[in-house]
């Protein structure tokens, strides 16, 4: 026994959510029943928040945005009517002065950018710098992935100018950065009650297992609980990111974009302590760069200190975490006191901690030149969406466009289908007036 739906949405993230909402409208006027599926508990995807002492939000996930950068993105904060403020750490510091030569080789090197179009971002700075000092100058950054032979010199510049604690060394100076202080989760959550409101029915803990196409309509088999379901439907967006897709037997990436696609992992790790030591030295809401597997260590009011990292990084710390949890917090201790001014005494007690290590964390494609369209489409119809294909991949921002792209086409097709009814109407009308 199968359920029907006119559109349905695999994914509740905040493209899945966008998706839901952008096709409201259209499916009241239509009399059709839109379906939201996701495998999680909860609605979010890589969104997630967490309280620390019933008050503080911790962002396991996403945690900012920029005006200027995520317009889009903006305009939903704005129209929530969520409280947010200014995002503090837009500057590293570090205890030494590799900070100052990694802004001098970004701006002794950029005129030549063009004159190295293929190479990595590791052999273009090596080429002038020397293959030691230029992997020591890259470390500086606090991103482990401009070290990879897939990320170009000009893919390295452009992170770089888009982050908030390596802006400064770039033209992106000024740009504003803020942070939902109610966390991100409470969006997506009021996002999920707009749609549901509105008549769009969500099913969570639903993991999709296979889509087969039968006739106009995709069937398909969820796993909920340890039972299969099955599930009609005449229009289907996948909401979901890459490194999803190819569990499924839809033949990604080859039956649908000329691309391949590629991830990064991350990995954050968060730690409260009875008293603000940091404050003392002089580091509240400041980020310091390490040259350790720790790499970038922000100091969050007088609330938490959080150290989070990607690649390389983000691994040594979920291998660490394998080893169990007194190997992961006595690594965390050690590569703490290796960077902070302690005069010699130990780190305070940590009094709790929590982490995150998402293995799929950034996902991108790895022609980032090509001219990759926001949306992908199977030869069956089905609708893509994903920030990893636009040039905001890793960015909620990329996620809005994506869905809007995917609504928009969905939208079109319904419009479509509508004027092929009413000509019908019309046809069967006029040869009944004529019998």
């Amino acid at each position: 026994m199968s359920t029907y739906s006119d559109i349905c949405i695999v994914g509740a993230g905040i493209g899945g959510l966008t998706c839901a909402n952008n096709l409201i409208d259209a499916a009241a006027s239509r009399n059709l029943r839109i379906r939201v599926f996701d495998l999680n508990a909860t609605v979010g995807g890589r969104i997630q928040s967490r309280k620390i002492d019933g008050e503080e939000i911790a962002e396991l996930g996403a945690a900012r945005y920029s005006p200027q950068l995520h317009p889009h993105f903006q305009q939903l904060m704005q129209g929530s009517g969520l409280p947010h403020a200014v995002y503090p750490f837009t500057e590293v510091i570090s205890h030494d002065s590799v900070l100052e030569e990694l802004k001098a080789t970004l701006d002794e090197l950029s005129p030549m950018l063009k004159m190295h179009p293929n190479d990595s971002f590791l052999e273009f700075v090596s080429h002038y710098l020397g293959a030691a000092k230029a992997s020591h100058i890259i470390k500086a950054t606090g991103y482990d992935a401009l070290l990879l032979p897939m990320v170009s010199a000009a893919m390295a510049y452009d992170i770089i100018k888009k982050h908030p604690e390596t802006q400064h060394f770039t033209e992106n100076a000024a740009n504003q950065w803020h942070y939902a202080t109610d966390g991100y989760h409470e969006l997506l959550c009021q996002l999920q009650h707009q749609a549901q409101v509105a008549g769009v029915e969500f099913r969570l803990e639903h993991r999709l297992l296979s889509v087969e196409k039968s006739g106009a309509d995709h069937v398909l088999a969820f796993s909920h609980h340890g039972d299969t379901q099955m599930h009609r439907t005449r229009h289907l967006v996948m909401a979901i990111p890459p490194s999803a897709m190819p569990r499924l037997n839809l033949d990604f990436p080859n039956a649908w974009s000329p691309f391949q696609y590629d991830s990064l992992p991350l990995f954050k790790g968060f730690f409260t302590f009875d008293t603000a030591w940091w404050d003392a030295l002089g580091l509240t809401d400041k980020v310091l760069m390490a040259a350790n597997p720790l790499r970038k260590i922000y100091f969050k009011s007088d609330k938490y200190v959080l150290f989070y990292t990607d690649s390389k990084s983000a691994t040594y710390w979920r291998d660490s975490l394998e080893l169990g949890e007194d190997v992961y917090l006595e690594r965390v201790r050690s590569h703490l006191e290796e960077v902070l001014p302690l005069d010699g005494q130990p780190l305070p007690q940590i009094k709790a901690h929590f982490h995150k290590f998402w293995p799929h964390g950034v996902e991108f494609c790895v022609e980032p030149e090509a001219d990759h369209p926001a949306i992908l489409l199977h030869r069956d119809g089905i609708i893509s969406c994903s920030d990893a294909y636009t040039a905001h991949c890793g960015w909620m921002e990329g996620s809005l466009i994506s869905a809007q792209h995917a609504s928009g086409l969905l939208l079109q097709r319904l419009d479509q289908r509508t004027e092929e009814e009413a000509a019908n109407d019309t046809f069967i009308t006029s040869s009944t007036e004529r019998a």
